[in-house]
């Protein structure tokens, strides 16, 4: 659908220790924005009782964690982790102990325990759209089908939402001001618990347009990326 423009290779020389980019997160790029993004969704910082410092991130999509350990250039194994109840769904882990990607993300405004502190880190325009859909594929979702309207005949009418689910209602108001001030869309509806934030049918399409218009499917979950265009483009 898209033309698809190729991800430029950083051309300084990445700085490699224990198996790991150290370098990563110290310059704005797509990929940095994207992984960025998702940890944002689904990773956190931590100290054991040590003192050594660890990143992680926690996933039931495989393929999700395999893209991220690609373009932190990482050799850390990826990890089962346990889960509980009958209808969990399998996760996984991918932890990496550097002290100096942790207080990279420590700088940025990524704190243990960062659900109630998470903010939009400030990032060039250029690399929002990026950090946008790497949070999404950690903590986003497309919902796509029919309803009936009561006193309307019982006429099946189609509905499409795109979600972005967090814990802090600010975090969510955050992305939903700085969105509408860049692409025009409504500021969206935050549920009464403030956990999810939700856009209609048509700022749907824009959402799609802006995050994956021209973008490699190395910085995106493929899944999400086809039902959210089946979703916006009939008989894609």
């Amino acid at each position: 659908m898209y033309k698809v423009m190729a991800i430029k290779k950083d051309k300084r020389i990445q700085r490699a220790k224990g198996g790991i980019n150290v370098d990563f997160f110290k310059r704005w790029s797509p990929n940095m924005a994207y992984v960025l993004g998702y940890f944002a969704a689904d990773g956190g910082v931590f100290t054991n009782s040590g003192g050594s410092r660890y990143i992680h991130f926690v996933s039931t999509d495989y393929e999700l964690l395999e893209k991220v350990k690609r373009l932190l250039f990482s050799k850390h194994k990826i990890a089962s982790k346990k889960t509980y109840g009958q209808n969990r769904k399998a996760a996984f882990l991918l932890q990496i102990g550097c002290k100096e990607i942790y207080e990279d993300l420590i700088g940025m405004g990524f704190t243990p325990n960062k659900s109630s502190r998470l903010k939009l880190p400030e990032m060039p325009k250029r690399y929002l759209r990026h950090f946008i859909r790497g949070y999404f594929d950690g903590d986003g979702s497309i919902m796509h089908g029919y309803y009936r309207r009561k006193n309307r005949n019982n006429k099946l009418n189609p509905y499409t939402l795109t979600c972005f689910a967090c814990a802090n209602r600010d975090f969510l108001r955050d992305i939903s001001k700085t969105l509408s001030g860049r692409l025009g869309v409504s500021v969206g509806y935050v549920d009464k618990r403030g956990t999810h934030l939700y856009y209609a049918k048509r700022d749907s399409a824009k959402l799609f347009h802006y995050m994956y218009k021209g973008v490699s499917s190395r910085l995106y979950l493929e899944r999400k990326f086809n039902k959210f265009q089946k979703a916006i483009i009939p008989g894609a």
